[in-house]
């Protein structure tokens, strides 16, 4: 009988007691003959380059796909190799059983609103270790030849995320469009991000686990019938914001060959910190857990520092990892180190210093919203969050903390909806619209025009659809990941809670992205009008359910004035103004006043009491 180990480990036959060799050999002989003989019953196997695999064959929209989980890709990094860059999963013996989801990665549940589906379908559905460095892989039945591939790297914003959640299940999108596709899971938190300069610290272990993941594809897709030179990556939020990191970093671009990123890029501000900024994080957490000096109160050494922190409990370290505590400030995220980012993103970027690939990017509508509800002062699921003008302000100086007094004034001049300024939806809006624009849409811009200003090729899109199963309040509109389950065809199954306009949506969000794997145009037999975004045109893609009936909705440019905002006038206001002191700015404040405004008044007056009846 073959038996399956609850831990993961290879199919093997297991005894409690053994009367004598002459049973051990009958036994070894017939499970011998049962994996020569029936292990196919059992579902496909591959055998792949550490050993034989054993996957799940699956009946997916009168298709057959077969899929793959859990495949080990590194060694397990805790003990000694806990903070260090991965290491290559060694060969096993026998076949491992791949047919269901691998341990997660550490990392700290949202519980703030428990029970709520909106926000617990992000959360792990399968147990977290830190032996977690496995993928999956779900490929066409019968196998294709040849197959593009595409790899999805999950968001959460550098401190959560697993490649088990449903959302991202790569079943439906295999049957529907013949593609191969990938997943994996990655070091998140203090665990894959914490930066010391050192060998065993380096910084960006998440993105080397990545990268480890991606050389697996390289070594192995053609087993299950894909083209290691047709790769794709694609992902959302810290995913997208990876992938574009990938884009430049000379360990690991050679290993894809485009990119499609979904509202991140390589100039979001919360996606990157200098090594400087790394090692005082870290020296942060240490203090926290007692590893800056020892019993004798002498200051430990950074190796030393290591050593205790890789003695400390797993938990302890998530208890601790939030260093941080300002909006959308994540606590551990990539540093520029050196060797796998050599320099700061939009220095690359600026220079032309990337990948030369297409590249499909977007970003959803209201992208800041779902932020707002987890931090802000005045935001709640359960309510309109309307703001009035204090309100507004307040929550401006919560979500922009970063901004000095003359900053803050001009954010509120930037973002006040002067039509109706005291309109509290408007208001509220905003402050959703100033928070999407800094974090996600803007460095989606700046990507996009920065790739077509080196005339590489790039599709932009909008999307701006609401789902009619959408959990969250109205008012947070279309929200930051909504996208993500019309890519994989969620809307596809009729339990999801879709409708048939959002299944031809999806379907036909599938095939763009499909197409785009297969040949770097979305339109390929699509019948479909997606321009090329160019400098000169700066046109997107509108992805909403009136592509259904043919009317593709071309936009042009209107995130150029918002985005020259955040790219030129706001921080050179801010750095500008920097050292001026807030008694010099009340000073120079009633000065301004008293030219402006009372010496103006003086003056009319004056002129009144002159141009008047004097008295004789």
């Amino acid at each position: 009988m073959l038996s399956f180990d609850m831990e993961r480990t290879m199919i093997n036959f297991k005894s409690a007691a053994m009367a004598s060799r002459v049973t051990i050999a009958i036994l070894v002989g017939l499970w011998t003959l049962a994996m020569s003989q029936n292990v196919d019953n059992l579902g496909p196997t591959e055998v792949i380059s550490t050993g034989r695999i054993l996957g799940k064959r699956m009946s997916v929209l009168g298709k057959t796909v077969d899929g793959f989980f859990g495949i080990p890709y590194g060694k397990s990094p805790e003990g000694n190799l806990r903070f260090k860059s991965p290491l290559p999963r060694e060969p096993w013996n026998g076949t491992y059983n791949a047919t269901t989801h691998g341990f997660g990665c550490f990392q700290v549940p949202d519980e703030n609103f428990e029970g709520f589906h909106g926000s617990e379908m992000w959360n792990p559905n399968v147990m977290l270790k830190e032996d977690c460095l496995n993928l999956n892989v779900w490929v066409p039945y019968p196998r294709p030849t040849n197959a593009a591939v595409m790899v999805w790297v999950y968001g959460g914003s550098y401190i959560s995320g697993v490649d088990s959640l449903d959302v991202y299940d790569g079943k439906t999108l295999v049957a529907e469009e013949g593609v191969i596709v990938v997943s994996m899971n990655y070091r998140v938190g203090a665990l894959g991000f914490l930066a010391m300069d050192d060998p065993n610290a380096p910084g960006n272990m998440g993105l080397r686990d990545q990268t480890l993941a991606l050389q697996w594809v390289q070594d192995n897709i053609a087993v299950f019938g894909g083209d290691p030179g047709q790769v794709t990556l694609f992902g959302e939020s810290a995913g997208a914001a990876s992938i574009s990191l990938h884009m430049i970093s000379p360990e690991s671009m050679h290993l894809f060959k485009r990119a499609a990123l979904e509202s991140a890029a390589l100039s979001v501000p919360w996606g990157y910190y200098t090594m400087e900024e790394g090692i005082r994080r870290g020296m942060i957490l240490a203090k926290q857990l007692h590893c800056t000096e020892d019993t004798m109160g002498n200051v430990l050494t950074v190796p030393q520092v290591i050593d205790c922190l890789r003695s400390r409990d797993v938990v302890q370290i998530l208890t601790f990892q939030w260093v941080t505590s300002d909006y959308l400030d994540f606590p551990f995220v990539p540093v520029v180190d050196g060797s796998f980012l050599t320099e700061r993103p939009e220095t690359a970027l600026k220079r032309g210093a990337v990948k030369d690939c297409e590249l499909l990017i977007g970003s959803n509508t209201n992208e800041g919203s779902f932020f707002l509800i987890y931090e802000v002062p005045g935001f709640s699921k359960d309510t309109d969050s309307l703001l009035d003008k204090e309100a507004f302000i307040t929550a401006m100086k919560y979500a922009f903390p970063q901004a000095n007094s003359f900053g803050m004034k001009a954010l509120e001049y930037q973002y006040t909806p002067w039509l109706n300024p005291e309109n509290r939806s408007l208001l509220r809006d905003a402050i959703d619209k100033a928070t999407g624009d800094y974090n996600f849409i803007c460095p989606t811009y700046e990507m996009a025009l920065g790739y077509a200003r080196f005339d590489h090729p790039v599709y932009y899109y909008r999307f701006t659809d609401r789902s009619s199963n959408n959990p969250w309040p109205a008012w947070m509109g279309v929200l930051h990941a909504d996208e993500i389950a019309y890519i994989f065809g969620l809307p596809l199954h009729p339990e999801q809670g879709f409708n048939s306009q959002e299944e031809q949506l999806s379907r036909m969000m599938m095939r763009y992205w499909a197409n785009f794997a297969k040949t770097g145009n979305p339109n390929a037999n699509s019948g479909s009008d997606w321009p090329l975004y160019t400098v000169e045109q700066q046109q997107f893609f509108t992805l909403d359910k009136s592509i259904i009936g043919g009317e593709y909705l071309i936009g042009r440019g209107p995130f150029a004035q918002a985005c020259a905002f955040w790219r030129e006038y706001f921080p050179t206001l801010v750095t500008q103004t920097g050292d001026i002191s807030e008694a010099e700015r009340i000073w120079k404040q009633q000065f301004n006043d008293w030219s402006t405004k009372y010496m103006v008044n003086w003056k009319a007056e004056f002129d009144k009491y002159v141009n008047g009846k004097q008295c004789e």
